[in-house]
């Protein structure tokens, strides 16, 4: 399965309890928390190697969505950045 944010497709989901992002695998996650409800929102985004969110600050259920973007297919880190921030502003994410 796979989302499309902000015109970019993101794999997943996956479980953020047994999913690890590999920092040698340039990438940028989006967090998913799905409230009980049925209501899904993006609650976090950042880069491989930035995991910052609390895995225990959601009731229901939390996944995560990556879009690797290795520099061997022509990505830099600025490009990833750039996405990023995008994702981070369009949702008005902290």
């Amino acid at each position: 399965m796979s989302m499309n944010i902000c015109g970019y497709k993101f794999d997943g989901p996956f479980s953020v309890e047994t999913t690890i992002v590999p920092v040698n695998r340039a990438a940028v996650y989006v967090i998913v928390h799905n409230e009980p409800d049925g209501q899904a929102y993006i609650t976090d985004v950042g880069l491989s190697n930035e995991q910052y969110w609390d895995r225990n600050n959601y009731d229901g259920a939390v996944s995560i969505y990556l879009r690797h973007m290795p520099s061997t297919e022509g990505y830099t880190s600025q490009d990833r950045q750039t996405l990023e921030r995008k994702i981070r502003d369009y949702y008005n994410l902290p």
